[in-house]
């Protein structure tokens, strides 16, 4: 892997990190509703990339299937989950995120994934699963299948955008906000109340909320994120996004003051060793139309 595309990918893992921790503030201290949040994001999505809408792309259905996957269905199942489950439980859960897309892209995509590798996938796994167990919170819940399925159709969509064809990230980005908006919208109306007041009583903060989940965690991080999909094998870059969880903790730890300890440093360290070896065993890429 080109020492610029993990540099990229480590980039989005910060911002979607970043992402984790404002949206804990925009639905936990600002009580705005998960499901109009995500809507409003989309709104703004849709309008940045209205422009690159046309002209159909070939594969109009892979791509909106993938779209759909990884944006509205991936969020709606999400926020349904969290309503119930337990933080902790979810993250922990969320991680089947990188066994799925590893076997889908095994049985569809014919991938390989290597002695190597599947050590490094492992290893990753278990320093996340270090730095954010705790076995005093964690409980079943049955809001933690709905988290199983949210990142079950995910791992669909990332192995769909392999089929897209020569779609470039915007025209991705641009169907995805298409899609999300009525799904979500919809959620919205169904299952949430007062959802103008509470954006009113948000103010400014709800702001800065949506434009950087638009512009930094969709514009930005999932446009590089569908560039190095189409670029490299699933099997490599869905892993490496194990960093996500990483970049979720330090944040949580210098601007909400979440506890610090060993615990933290041995799973940092397990984790980034691990994604040096995953990413060290991808071949190089090829040049892509849009790279």
């Amino acid at each position: 892997m080109r020492f610029s595309d993990f540099f990229v990918l480590s980039l989005c893992c910060l911002i979607w990190g970043g992402n984790f921790v404002l949206s804990k503030w925009m639905l936990t201290d600002l009580a705005l509703p998960p499901f109009f949040f995500a809507c409003v994001r989309f709104i703004l999505l849709t309008v940045l990339m209205a422009p690159f809408l046309f002209p159909l792309p070939k594969n109009i259905l892979k791509l909106c299937l993938a779209a759909l996957c990884v944006g509205a269905l991936h969020l709606a199942f999400l926020y349904t989950g969290l309503k119930t489950a337990p933080a902790s439980s979810g993250s922990i859960v969320a991680q089947m995120l990188i066994p799925f897309a590893t076997v889908l892209s095994v049985v569809f995509l014919k991938e390989h994934i290597g002695l190597k590798r599947g050590l490094g996938i492992v290893g990753a796994l278990a320093g996340v699963i270090i730095l954010i167990y705790d076995p005093e919170s964690v409980s079943f819940d049955i809001g933690l299948i709905y988290v199983i399925a949210a990142f079950f159709v995910m791992a669909v969509g990332s192995v769909l955008v392999k089929g897209v064809g020569e779609v470039t990230p915007w025209q991705y980005l641009a169907w995805m906000g298409v899609l999300a908006v009525p799904v979500l919208g919809m959620l919205s109306y169904l299952f949430e109340d007062n959802q103008l007041t509470l954006a009113k009583a948000a103010g400014w903060e709800m702001g800065v909320g949506v434009v950087y989940t638009a512009v930094l965690a969709s514009v930005f991080a999932h446009g590089q994120y569908f560039r190095l999909l189409k670029t490299y094998e699933v099997s490599l870059i869905v892993p490496l996004t194990l960093m996500t969880p990483f970049w979720a903790v330090v944040l949580g730890v210098v601007m909400r003051g979440e506890p610090f300890g060993i615990r933290f440093i041995f799973g940092a360290i397990l984790i980034l060793a691990s994604v040096y070896v995953i990413a060290r065993r991808g071949k190089r890429a090829p040049r892509v139309p849009y790279d």
